[in-house]
């Protein structure tokens, strides 16, 4: 599952997942690891899925 740390550090070390989470940018955690993390709402979100990638002018055009 994919959450993104909220917090108000710039990051935050965790060490059971031997991982930084970077403040704003998303990470991606085993599902049991997450649903944990999110309890603590004020500090972790479940990460919103990424923008499609916009399109392009087709070539040649």
């Amino acid at each position: 599952m994919r959450i993104t740390y909220i917090g108000p550090f710039k990051a935050v070390d965790v060490p059971s997942l031997g991982i930084t989470a970077q403040h704003g940018t998303p990470i991606e955690v085993p599902d049991e690891a997450a649903a944990r993390l999110l309890e603590q709402s004020t500090i972790w979100a479940e990460a919103k899925a990424p923008k499609p990638a916009s399109k392009t002018a087709k070539e040649g055009e």
